[in-house]
């Protein structure tokens, strides 16, 4: 039985209908399956009166009982000296419309409790975190829904503002005119194209695939950032490369298997799925393994111009430019700066993981030991300094 849904309109309908035609209590509510405490809190707080439209209370002593209104009162025709109630579900309509509107207006906390809640926003926002991180992390101190803390910061009661979200900004209008030129591209794709992809995934449609990328970078720049996603649970591995070329590229997987073992390698990383980028051309290089020689995994390529066949991986790119700035230089960054992002990125809770992180979820699906063996991590310590707070 429901006790806690708005009633609708409809519903005001039947209990008007039945008030009309004298129904219990109890009845109307096995009719409209509500709690019958909130039939009655309802017909009473959007009762409507008959004479005078200011008054909201009646001396009567029946109007103090179910169904509190004269619609069935024998003396409703007669010289009644009191006010006179009934209930309408037009008006009650309204009436319970324009509540829930004014319900929703300014902040309902306390000056203290406001301003407890701005410093968290604040705090957050500041370290480029999103509305449902800071939610998230924060749960036991701000007891406010999402939807709500938006509403606070686009009405403008916070310090936080709409600007300083990370997404929020309505983005520029794209330019179509840029066309990326890879020189170094006449190799041979066959059995490597997206159509390819496709029929490989058809016939292995629970494989693993991941996505791989280069973020992009101003042309000054010597590094660049791969990213390398397994989106099923959103697990994130990036590295700076510096002067990137497919056998660089090639080197990352090596050291990759050379961490976890060649049948983990083969076991979690299956399948590839990038870009035309010349880097990404040593198909053999990044396919078969240095240790045994055998095929490790499969490499396909996206079509040209289309990045929505690897979404992931573009998505991935936008959420890491909070820590790397589009147009700004990132040659100062090291690779202990690079897995330092890479751990806060995998720390950050995720909606679609049900408010996880994605190395809980890799944990939960892979194990410890995978991912320890990934980061280097041996006894539950990090190789480089500093970096605890970061797990």
């Amino acid at each position: 039985m429901k006790t806690w849904k708005h009633i609708s309109e409809d519903n005001r309908k039947i209990i008007c209908s039945c008030i009309s035609h004298n129904k219990k209590l109890i009845e109307i509510s096995k009719i409209i399956n509500y709690d019958p405490r909130a039939i009655s809190k309802e017909v009473k707080r959007n009762r409507k009166p008959v004479d005078y439209a200011d008054q909201t209370e009646s001396k009567c002593p029946k109007l103090n009982r179910w169904p509190y209104v004269c619609t069935n009162c024998k003396k409703r025709y007669k010289d009644c000296p009191f006010v006179k109630f009934i209930y309408d579900s037009k008006v009650a309509q309204r009436k319970a419309d324009a509540n829930l509107i004014n319900s929703r207006k300014g902040i309902d906390l306390d000056a203290e409790e406001f301003k407890k809640l701005d410093a968290i926003i604040k705090k957050g926002t500041d370290e480029n975190k999103s509305i449902y991180q800071i939610k998230i992390e924060n749960k036991d101190s701000i007891n406010k829904s999402i939807s709500t803390l938006y509403r606070y910061v686009n009405n403008g009661y916070l310090k936080t503002k709409r600007i300083d979200l990370p997404y929020a900004v309505k983005y520029k209008k794209r330019k179509h005119n840029k066309k990326y030129e890879y020189t170094d591209n006449k190799i041979g794709r066959s059995n490597h194209t997206y159509l390819d992809y496709l029929s490989y995934m058809h016939k292995n449609p629970n494989c693993n695939v991941w996505q791989l990328d280069f973020l992009g970078t101003i042309k000054s720049d010597s590094k660049n950032i791969l990213s390398f996603i397994l989106p099923n649970v959103h697990f994130t591995l990036l590295d700076i490369i510096n002067n990137p070329n497919s056998k660089k590229v090639v080197e990352f997987f090596d050291d990759l298997e050379d961490k976890i073992g060649t049948e983990s390698f083969k076991d979690l990383i299956p399948v590839i799925l990038t870009d035309r980028d010349p880097c990404f051309n040593d198909i053999e290089g990044i396919c078969f393994s240095k240790i045994t020689g055998e095929e490790r995994c499969k490499l396909f390529f996206c079509d040209p111009y289309v990045s929505n066949q690897k979404p992931h991986v573009e998505n991935i790119n936008k959420q890491i430019r909070k820590f790397f700035p589009k147009g700004k230089s990132i040659d100062s960054h090291t690779k202990e700066s690079v897995k330092k992002h890479n751990i806060t990125l995998l720390n950050t809770p995720i909606k679609s993981l049900d408010g996880n992180t994605p190395k809980d979820a890799f944990i939960t699906v892979y194990g410890k030991d995978l991912y320890n063996k990934i980061f280097d991590i041996v006894n539950d310590e990090r190789k480089w300094v500093h970096l605890d707070h970061w797990q």
